[in-house]
């Protein structure tokens, strides 16, 4: 009798369609952990970007089109999660995009309404008192540089200031569709008030960086997936107040990071799917003991153990 029911159960699941019963998305136990892992870096109580907080549920839902209960299609926190990794506007803007898990994990929630209880606050993770980044002094715009500017601007390069009535600039040349010839290095390196500079995915290589070193009041740099090497690293050495940069997708090695030990202010650097082992890294920080190195070491050991458990699941099934 028992094994007839059975039968008779999963023969109605399979004429009617009947899934498994799913348990309800648990907010504070899996949606919290992926922002506050992923998320309040950007979007926490200490910075708003895009005036959007995701650690409070009244200020989450502040916006209407970034949470649509009920709607993840509709929901810009999940669009946005499902953007390329290129793309400027995904969510989470740097790092690694959120593992396809994760990713589900917001769909379904958004999908059965969203619920976030009332008075649940996401909590950062607990982290020593931030050190004040060290700005240049003071900068005043001379003629070249304005001229520098105007032409780089005419080329459809665009550098603006980072805040209203700043005379620091930054530049983002990622999207940049022209050549990026002599003209426009020259230019470039003209803007002393550069602090943003974005070269990830252009044409920069190690002469061309060579042309750039100048620049000594850069306090973000983004090289990745370009053709810079070690050599051209060495073209850092005079940008005392360099505390962001990122070489992810290149083919630096540990003796690049040589080159970054005069960099007293470093603090991240991004290496991913380059030649920089772990043992370089600890070199380096033997001299530089607060650089944050990210060589994406604890990506792959995520990948072993999602590999490993399928293996142990082809395993079982034998």
């Amino acid at each position: 009798m028992k094994t007839r029911t059975l039968l008779l159960t999963a023969a109605f699941a399979t004429v009617f369609n009947v899934s498994p019963a799913r348990a309800e998305v648990d907010f504070a136990k899996q949606v919290a952990p992926v922002l506050e892992q992923h998320c309040l870096s950007c979007h926490g109580p200490e910075k708003k970007k895009g005036k959007l907080r995701l650690d409070l549920r009244a200020e989450a839902f502040k916006n209407a089109e970034v949470i649509v209960a009920g709607k993840a299609a509709d929901s810009d926190l999940y669009k946005r999660v499902l953007l390329p990794k290129d793309n400027e506007d995904r969510m989470p803007n740097e790092g690694e995009p959120l593992a396809k898990e994760q990713q589900d994990l917001l769909r379904d929630w958004i999908n059965e309404g969203a619920k976030w209880p009332e008075d649940f606050v996401v909590k950062g993770k607990e982290s020593a008192p931030k050190k004040e980044i060290a700005w240049p002094p003071e900068h005043q715009l001379s003629d070249a540089e304005k001229k520098a500017v105007e032409k780089l601007n005419s080329l459809g390069i665009a550098i603006r200031p980072i805040a209203l009535n700043s005379n620091w600039q930054t530049a983002n040349l990622r999207v940049f569709s022209g050549e990026f010839n002599d003209d426009v290095l020259g230019a470039l390196g003209q803007v002393a008030g550069l602090v943003d500079l974005n070269l990830a995915s252009t044409a920069i290589d190690d002469a061309k960086l060579a042309k750039l070193a100048g620049l000594k009041n850069l306090m973000t740099l983004h090289l990745e997936n370009t053709k810079v090497t070690d050599a051209g690293l060495k073209h850092l050495a005079g940008m005392a107040y360099l505390n962001y940069l990122n070489v992810y997708g290149t083919a630096v090695t540990d003796a690049g990071l040589d080159s970054l030990k005069t960099l007293k202010r470093l603090e991240k650097l991004y290496a991913w799917q380059t030649k920089v082992t772990e043992a370089g890294v600890a070199k380096l920080k033997e001299t530089l003991p607060a650089v944050d190195v990210n060589t994406g070491a604890a990506l792959v050991v995520i990948e072993e153990k999602k590999e490993e458990k399928k293996d142990d699941k082809k395993e079982e099934k034998k």
